[in-house]
Protein backbone atom coordinates (compact mmCIF):
# COMPACT_ATOMS: atom_id res chain seq x y z
CA UNK A 1 0.00 0.00 0.00
CA UNK A 2 1.28 3.49 -0.85
CA UNK A 3 2.60 5.62 1.99
CA UNK A 4 0.49 8.77 2.23
CA UNK A 5 0.38 9.00 6.05
CA UNK A 6 1.78 12.50 6.25
CA UNK A 7 -0.54 13.91 3.61
CA UNK A 8 -3.67 12.97 5.53
CA UNK A 9 -3.47 14.92 8.78
CA UNK A 10 -1.93 18.29 9.58
CA UNK A 11 -1.54 17.31 13.24
CA UNK A 12 1.99 15.96 13.68
CA UNK A 13 2.71 13.54 16.52
CA UNK A 14 5.84 11.60 17.42
CA UNK A 15 6.47 8.77 14.97
CA UNK A 16 5.09 5.40 16.14
CA UNK A 17 5.43 1.93 14.60
CA UNK A 18 1.68 1.37 14.84
CA UNK A 19 -0.81 -0.33 12.56
CA UNK A 20 -1.07 2.66 10.21
CA UNK A 21 2.70 2.66 9.70
CA UNK A 22 2.92 -1.15 9.39
CA UNK A 23 0.37 -1.11 6.57
CA UNK A 24 2.51 1.19 4.39
CA UNK A 25 5.96 0.44 5.82
CA UNK A 26 7.37 -1.51 2.88
CA UNK A 27 6.54 1.34 0.50
CA UNK A 28 7.83 3.89 3.01
CA UNK A 29 11.24 2.20 3.21
CA UNK A 30 11.74 1.89 -0.54
CA UNK A 31 10.83 5.56 -1.01
CA UNK A 32 12.66 6.89 2.07
CA UNK A 33 15.94 4.91 2.21
CA UNK A 34 18.19 5.46 -0.81
CA UNK A 35 19.23 2.21 -2.51
CA UNK A 36 17.13 0.27 -0.01
CA UNK A 37 16.79 -2.78 -2.27
CA UNK A 38 20.55 -2.84 -2.93
CA UNK A 39 21.23 -2.62 0.81
CA UNK A 40 18.92 -5.61 1.29
CA UNK A 41 20.83 -7.56 -1.35
CA UNK A 42 24.17 -6.72 0.29
CA UNK A 43 22.93 -7.77 3.71
CA UNK A 44 21.68 -11.11 2.38
CA UNK A 45 24.98 -11.74 0.57
CA UNK A 46 27.16 -10.82 3.54
CA UNK A 47 24.97 -12.84 5.91
CA UNK A 48 25.03 -15.89 3.64
CA UNK A 49 28.83 -15.73 3.37
CA UNK A 50 29.14 -15.64 7.15
CA UNK A 51 26.59 -18.36 7.83
CA UNK A 52 27.92 -20.90 5.35
CA UNK A 53 26.52 -24.28 6.37
CA UNK A 54 27.38 -23.98 10.06
CA UNK A 55 24.98 -24.12 13.00
CA UNK A 56 24.10 -20.91 14.78
CA UNK A 57 21.51 -18.17 14.73
CA UNK A 58 20.71 -15.09 12.66
CA UNK A 59 19.01 -12.27 14.52
CA UNK A 60 17.28 -9.33 12.84
CA UNK A 61 16.77 -6.57 15.40
CA UNK A 62 13.90 -4.30 14.48
CA UNK A 63 12.88 -6.77 11.79
CA UNK A 64 9.66 -4.81 11.09
CA UNK A 65 7.64 -6.57 8.35
CA UNK A 66 10.31 -9.24 7.77
CA UNK A 67 11.71 -8.15 4.41
CA UNK A 68 15.34 -8.92 5.27
CA UNK A 69 14.78 -12.21 7.09
CA UNK A 70 12.40 -13.50 4.43
CA UNK A 71 14.93 -12.78 1.67
CA UNK A 72 17.71 -14.38 3.70
CA UNK A 73 15.64 -17.47 4.45
CA UNK A 74 14.94 -17.81 0.73
CA UNK A 75 18.69 -17.58 0.01
CA UNK A 76 19.82 -20.16 2.58
CA UNK A 77 19.60 -23.90 1.97
CA UNK A 78 16.44 -25.03 3.82
CA UNK A 79 18.39 -27.99 5.24
CA UNK A 80 20.98 -25.67 6.80
CA UNK A 81 21.27 -25.92 10.61
CA UNK A 82 21.00 -22.14 11.00
CA UNK A 83 18.00 -20.79 12.86
CA UNK A 84 16.31 -17.41 12.38
CA UNK A 85 14.98 -14.94 14.94
CA UNK A 86 13.32 -11.58 14.42
CA UNK A 87 13.10 -9.08 17.26
CA UNK A 88 10.29 -6.56 16.86
CA UNK A 89 8.40 -4.82 19.70
CA UNK A 90 5.59 -3.57 17.43
CA UNK A 91 2.59 -5.91 17.42
CA UNK A 92 1.44 -4.50 14.08
CA UNK A 93 4.84 -5.13 12.47
CA UNK A 94 5.00 -8.73 13.74
CA UNK A 95 1.50 -9.39 12.42
CA UNK A 96 2.50 -8.05 9.01
CA UNK A 97 5.67 -10.19 9.10
CA UNK A 98 3.65 -13.32 9.84
CA UNK A 99 1.23 -12.54 7.01
CA UNK A 100 4.05 -11.98 4.48
CA UNK A 101 5.88 -15.12 5.58
CA UNK A 102 2.74 -17.20 5.12
CA UNK A 103 2.53 -16.08 1.49
CA UNK A 104 6.06 -17.24 0.60
CA UNK A 105 5.89 -21.00 1.10
CA UNK A 106 9.12 -20.91 3.11
CA UNK A 107 9.59 -24.11 5.08
CA UNK A 108 12.10 -22.86 7.66
CA UNK A 109 10.72 -21.66 10.97
CA UNK A 110 11.42 -18.25 12.44
CA UNK A 111 11.12 -17.13 16.03
CA UNK A 112 9.59 -13.71 16.63
CA UNK A 113 10.37 -11.93 19.88
CA UNK A 114 8.54 -8.86 21.17
CA UNK A 115 11.06 -7.50 23.72
CA UNK A 116 12.81 -4.18 23.07
CA UNK A 117 16.48 -4.82 22.36
CA UNK A 118 17.37 -2.73 25.43
CA UNK A 119 15.73 -5.40 27.63
CA UNK A 120 17.47 -8.44 26.12
CA UNK A 121 20.57 -9.64 28.04
CA UNK A 122 21.98 -11.90 25.32
CA UNK A 123 21.35 -13.42 21.89
CA UNK A 124 22.33 -17.10 22.18
CA UNK A 125 24.43 -18.75 19.44
CA UNK A 126 24.51 -15.59 17.29
CA UNK A 127 26.55 -15.83 14.08
CA UNK A 128 24.95 -12.89 12.28
CA UNK A 129 23.14 -9.93 13.83
CA UNK A 130 21.31 -7.57 11.48
CA UNK A 131 20.26 -4.14 12.73
CA UNK A 132 19.04 -1.95 9.89
CA UNK A 133 18.03 1.61 10.77
CA UNK A 134 17.08 0.56 14.29
CA UNK A 135 19.92 1.60 16.60
CA UNK A 136 19.11 5.22 15.71
CA UNK A 137 15.84 4.77 17.64
CA UNK A 138 17.62 3.53 20.79
CA UNK A 139 18.26 6.28 23.34
CA UNK A 140 21.92 7.37 23.10
CA UNK A 141 22.55 6.66 26.77
CA UNK A 142 21.54 3.01 26.19
CA UNK A 143 23.47 2.41 22.95
CA UNK A 144 26.85 1.43 24.45
CA UNK A 145 25.28 -1.35 26.54
CA UNK A 146 23.21 -2.60 23.59
CA UNK A 147 26.19 -2.71 21.21
CA UNK A 148 28.37 -4.40 23.85
CA UNK A 149 25.68 -7.07 24.28
CA UNK A 150 25.58 -7.61 20.53
CA UNK A 151 29.37 -8.06 20.41
CA UNK A 152 29.42 -10.44 23.37
CA UNK A 153 26.57 -12.50 21.90
CA UNK A 154 28.37 -13.17 18.61
CA UNK A 155 30.52 -16.26 18.22
CA UNK A 156 34.11 -15.64 17.01
CA UNK A 157 33.98 -14.81 13.30
CA UNK A 158 30.42 -13.57 13.60
CA UNK A 159 29.31 -10.20 12.23
CA UNK A 160 27.00 -7.32 12.99
CA UNK A 161 25.47 -5.64 9.94
CA UNK A 162 24.48 -2.16 11.06
CA UNK A 163 22.57 0.24 8.83
CA UNK A 164 22.10 3.79 10.11
CA UNK A 165 21.07 7.24 9.06
CA UNK A 166 24.05 9.43 9.89
CA UNK A 167 25.10 13.03 10.44
CA UNK A 168 28.13 14.25 8.50
CA UNK A 169 31.07 15.32 10.66
CA UNK A 170 31.19 18.65 8.81
CA UNK A 171 28.18 20.90 9.37
CA UNK A 172 28.15 22.44 5.90
CA UNK A 173 28.38 19.05 4.22
CA UNK A 174 25.63 17.75 6.47
CA UNK A 175 23.26 20.52 5.36
CA UNK A 176 24.09 19.72 1.73
CA UNK A 177 23.43 16.02 2.27
CA UNK A 178 20.07 16.75 3.90
CA UNK A 179 19.05 18.94 0.97
CA UNK A 180 20.02 16.18 -1.46
CA UNK A 181 18.14 13.61 0.63
CA UNK A 182 14.99 15.72 0.44
CA UNK A 183 15.48 15.92 -3.33
CA UNK A 184 15.57 12.11 -3.33
CA UNK A 185 12.31 11.98 -1.37
CA UNK A 186 10.65 14.39 -3.78
CA UNK A 187 11.79 12.19 -6.68
CA UNK A 188 10.18 9.30 -4.80
CA UNK A 189 6.85 11.09 -4.87
CA UNK A 190 6.70 12.79 -1.46
CA UNK A 191 5.50 16.37 -1.30
CA UNK A 192 7.36 19.13 0.53
CA UNK A 193 4.59 19.11 3.14
CA UNK A 194 4.90 15.36 3.71
CA UNK A 195 8.68 15.65 4.06
CA UNK A 196 8.36 18.45 6.61
CA UNK A 197 5.70 16.64 8.66
CA UNK A 198 7.68 13.40 8.81
CA UNK A 199 10.83 15.27 9.79
CA UNK A 200 8.92 16.86 12.67
CA UNK A 201 7.43 13.49 13.72
CA UNK A 202 10.90 11.91 13.85
CA UNK A 203 12.68 14.83 15.49
CA UNK A 204 12.48 13.53 19.06
CA UNK A 205 12.45 9.83 18.13
CA UNK A 206 15.32 9.24 15.68
CA UNK A 207 18.76 10.42 16.86
CA UNK A 208 21.47 9.77 14.25
CA UNK A 209 25.20 9.68 15.05
CA UNK A 210 28.23 10.91 13.14
CA UNK A 211 30.32 8.23 11.36
CA UNK A 212 33.11 8.83 13.87
CA UNK A 213 30.66 8.28 16.74
CA UNK A 214 29.36 5.02 15.24
CA UNK A 215 32.90 3.71 14.72
CA UNK A 216 33.88 4.68 18.26
CA UNK A 217 30.76 2.96 19.63
CA UNK A 218 31.59 -0.26 17.75
CA UNK A 219 35.29 -0.18 18.66
CA UNK A 220 34.63 0.41 22.36
CA UNK A 221 32.23 -2.57 22.36
CA UNK A 222 35.12 -4.74 21.14
CA UNK A 223 34.38 -5.00 17.43
CA UNK A 224 37.23 -5.20 14.95
CA UNK A 225 37.61 -4.91 12.08
CA UNK A 226 34.83 -2.46 11.18
CA UNK A 227 34.19 -1.39 7.60
CA UNK A 228 31.72 0.94 5.92
CA UNK A 229 30.45 -1.20 3.06
CA UNK A 230 27.87 1.29 1.76
CA UNK A 231 27.49 5.06 1.93
CA UNK A 232 25.03 7.44 0.31
CA UNK A 233 25.30 10.97 1.70
CA UNK A 234 23.65 10.57 5.13
CA UNK A 235 23.03 6.80 5.07
CA UNK A 236 25.59 4.08 5.80
CA UNK A 237 25.89 0.31 6.22
CA UNK A 238 28.67 -1.05 8.45
CA UNK A 239 30.01 -4.55 8.90
CA UNK A 240 31.49 -5.07 12.35
CA UNK A 241 33.31 -8.35 13.04
CA UNK A 242 33.97 -10.22 16.24
CA UNK A 243 37.50 -11.57 15.95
Amino acid sequence: MKDDLFSRDATVKDFLFDNQVATVFDDMLVRSVPFYEEIQRMVVELSSKTIGNQPGAVYDIGCSTGTTLIQLMQAVDPTSPVRFCGIEPSDAMRERFTSKLGETGITQSVELRAEPIEDIPELPDARVIIMLFTLQFVRPIQRPAVVRMLHDSLSPGGVLLLGEKIVADDGALNRTYIDLYYDFKRRSGYSTTEIARKREALENVLVPYRPTENRKLLAEAGFGPVDEVFRWYNFALYIACRE
